[in-house]
């Protein structure tokens, strides 16, 4: 603040007047600014509101990413699963067929013999199946899920 000497002009005293009512509406108003708890705290509500909706929307866009990372992964492992699958069945036709030739020309009983290889085949492709479910039920999971995203994508367009 400032102050006036007696032997001023009444020009610059007027001056040092408004100067110091200036600084004390400044002060004033400060004060007032430090005693408004309401108002202080919705800036700092609003604050984290923020901050928490910027994390919300990190954690969210990570989920995403993963999901689409362990799907990938899956899909990937299921194909290598049902392909392993496949080869193996076909393994167990071929052998069968060469059973079921083999049988019938040492038999020459083709009726029954193709029937009884038929049911070998049936029974190991079922055996294999059930010592080893995983790579079935990746494949028909993934299946599923590249059904369901091909069903999403329909309706959204």
């Amino acid at each position: 603040m400032t102050t006036a000497s007696p032997g001023n002009d009444p020009e610059k005293v007027r001056q040092g007047i408004q100067q110091t009512r200036a600084e004390l509406g400044e002060t004033v108003a400060a004060l007032a600014a430090k005693t408004d708890v309401k108002t202080r705290l919705g800036g700092k509500a609003t604050s984290a509101a923020g901050g928490l909706r910027q994390r919300l929307t990190t954690a969210s866009q990570s989920a995403k990413t993963s999901a689409t990372q362990m799907f990938r992964t899956a899909s990937q492992k299921a194909a290598q699963r049902a392909t392993t699958a496949k080869q193996k069945t076909r393994q167990a036709m071929t052998m069968a067929r060469g059973s079921a030739s083999a049988a019938t020309q040492t038999t020459g009983k083709t009726d029954s013999t193709e029937a009884t290889s038929a049911r070998a085949v049936t029974a190991k492709v079922g055996t294999a199946v059930r010592a080893r479910p995983v790579p079935v039920l990746a494949a028909a999971g993934a299946a599923a899920a590249l059904t369901i995203v091909a069903y999403r994508r329909s309706r959204t367009r």
